[in-house]
């Protein structure tokens, strides 16, 4: 069989053993970083086997449950591998072990992939960047604030931002308190902007009370903005707006009552 197998390579021609091995590494290729790649399941395995209590050796489903991929792609919607549908698919692979080696591990692994039409790394992958990009563009100040009103800082040139800047980072605890005592006691005109930019006047009033009569709350504030650049204190300003533009009253009060009481 050996002889018959070494004359048949020797009617093959070089070109044709070429796209043989090109045709392989194009497959190899196209399977990499894929649920198939082995160094995939090699690597959810060590994982897996470090998240398993105790961390001995083989993997149990608690710790195959919270691999990346796997949080990542369960859900309650149709598409989504429900809970239960994930206990069947260790119950299928595991063969009922409550601790599974690499090749069961892979078994169960498989299993899931069953579940999907698309490669389940790549499903995961969109998922989670799908849902950070969502997240992202629900903080992001700009956006939030630039359809309902002044935005903190809009007018404000990079010079200025720095003037700014610099001023916070010089003042006294003096100067923060003759600070706060302006912003309690504010008038029509300041009121008006406050509302525009989507600020309670009210609130804003106790938040400087409460400042005031607070120096862990006000040392605490001043070491934050020392530590920032002008571009992070506009950011953190901006971001602060738009947060409280979608807070309610209620929402504030306990927000206060959270910082006065951590504060402490």
């Amino acid at each position: 069989a050996a002889e018959v197998a070494k004359k048949q390579m020797e009617q093959i021609s070089p070109d044709l053993v070429d796209e043989a091995v090109q045709a392989m590494k194009e497959a190899s290729a196209a399977h990499a970083n894929s649920s198939t790649d082995p160094n995939v399941i090699d690597a959810m395995y060590k994982v897996g086997e470090m998240m398993s209590k105790p961390p001995t050796g083989k993997v149990t489903f608690q710790a195959f449950s919270v691999l990346p991929p796997i949080v990542a792609l369960r859900g309650d919607r149709e598409q989504d591998l429900s809970k239960s549908e994930l206990a069947d698919c260790w119950e299928e692979g595991s063969l009922g072990a409550t601790r599974v080696d690499r090749a069961a591990f892979k078994r169960v692994w498989d299993e899931v992939q069953e579940y999907f039409e698309e490669d389940i790394m790549e499903e995961s992958r969109l998922t989670i960047h799908a849902k950070v990009a969502k997240k992202r563009s629900s903080v992001t100040p700009e956006v939030q604030t630039s359809s309902a009103g002044p935005v903190v800082g809009q007018n404000l040139d990079e010079d200025q931002m720095k003037f700014v800047n610099q001023q916070v980072k010089s003042m006294s605890d003096d100067d923060m308190i003759a600070m706060l005592e302006g912003m309690s006691n504010i008038g029509p005109e300041e009121e008006a902007r406050m509302k525009a930019m989507g600020a309670d006047p009210a609130m804003m009033r106790k938040a400087a009370e409460m400042m005031k009569s607070n120096p862990m709350m006000r040392k605490a504030a001043s070491m934050m903005m020392k530590n920032m650049s002008p571009d992070q204190m506009m950011k953190a300003s901006q971001q602060a707006q738009s947060q409280m533009q979608n807070m309610s009253k209620e929402d504030m009060e306990k927000a206060f009552e959270e910082m006065n009481k951590n504060a402490k």
